[in-house]
């Protein structure tokens, strides 16, 4: 299907959002990663929400190939307006780690093997992410001042949000953070740890002890938005058919779901990146506790691991609110209604 016309594919990749008072202000830091493109879709799409930008970071696959992924999102979902800054490279003290095993060698491979989904003519903002995630988040906070704080979602390691933290200390008043990471039992890149956490757990280990509100959705969750068959159905319906948006959707979805069952033997592969999106536009959908939660960051057989004092027993002060049930049904009703959205915006529909 041909483009609808390249006014919005042309222009700048910059943060040129009108705000909608009453709207959450949220970032976006990730790793696309097909999970994290549904995160992205929802973020721009909820109406609850205001994306002020994204910035990525190695983690699913290399940042160069990520911060692509990300552009492309953007373009293929018709959102206008949000710029794509590129962050990390690799952890602050460790080697880099991808995951083709799961993304494929693009990030967000189709079924055929290659891209699903195609290239944006977009380019991403110069300058380095922490710079530019400070730039942006102090002048929206500058220009209203009574819509703060600025949500800060983690999708992936946590190299740069650590980095603005460290460099910025002023912003943590006008910050709060949602991640999607961490398990408070078995982890899925370790005995007991989850990836996200385990690619950088001294960024980690940062986060977690810079004092700004802290939410976490570990996989104990995210292992529960399974894109089962039904909900399947769901998401690819249309008025008028499987249109193209739809069906790059779909082909997105079978390649998760065939390395999600050849790695972890899952029937169906789970969406964990919207998740934490998920908790900030509908709080209501999660049941939530405060804990105190620490990153191990020495032992051989756990660095990387989220230490959950689930009973309170080590006498730490409460650092973070843990997820620990999603109404499901609740998920894919605004993820299905984000995606609707996206596709009637989509020069691709």
């Amino acid at each position: 299907m041909a483009d609808r016309g390249p006014s919005r594919e042309d222009a700048p990749a910059s943060f040129a959002r009108p705000y909608a008072a009453g709207r959450i202000p949220v970032w976006l830091d990730c790793d696309p990663g097909h999970d994290d493109a549904f995160a992205i879709i929802l973020a721009a799409y909820h109406p609850r929400l205001h994306l002020l930008g994204i910035s990525t970071v190695a983690g699913n696959q290399s940042v160069e190939k990520v911060t692509r992924n990300a552009l492309d999102v953007l373009h293929f979902a018709g959102v206008p307006g949000v710029g794509v800054v590129a962050g990390q490279a690799g952890p602050l003290m460790r080697a880099a780690a991808i995951c083709p095993e799961i993304h494929g060698e693009t990030g967000l491979d189709g079924p055929h093997g290659g891209p699903a989904l195609p290239h944006s003519r977009r380019a991403p903002l110069p300058g380095k992410a922490p710079v530019v995630m400070a730039e942006a988040i102090s002048a929206f906070l500058g220009e209203h001042p009574d819509a703060g704080p600025v949500r800060l979602i983690c999708t992936g390691a946590l190299t740069n949000a650590a980095l603005l933290l460290a460099l910025y200390p002023e912003l943590k008043g006008g910050l709060a953070i949602t991640l999607m990471g961490g398990a408070i039992g078995v982890g899925n890149m370790g005995p007991v740890t989850e990836f996200n956490i385990q690619v950088d757990p001294e960024a980690a280990k940062m986060v977690f002890e810079a004092g700004v509100p802290l939410q976490m959705v570990p996989i104990e969750v995210t292992h529960t938005a399974l894109a089962t068959p039904e909900v399947l159905g769901r998401l690819l319906s249309s008025h008028a058919g499987i249109s193209k948006f739809k069906a790059l959707v779909g082909q997105l979805l079978t390649f998760f779901a065939a390395t999600y069952r050849e790695v972890f033997k899952f029937e169906a592969a789970p969406l964990h990146d919207p998740c934490a999106v998920a908790l900030v536009a509908a709080p209501s959908i999660f049941e939530v506790e405060e804990m105190r939660v620490d990153i191990e960051t020495i032992s051989p057989l756990s660095a990387g691991q989220t230490v959950c004092d689930v009973w309170h027993q080590t006498g730490r002060p409460k650092n973070c609110a843990v997820a620990r049930a999603m109404d499901v049904d609740a998920f894919w009703d605004i993820l299905i209604a984000a995606l609707d959205r996206a596709e009637a915006a989509s020069p691709l529909r």
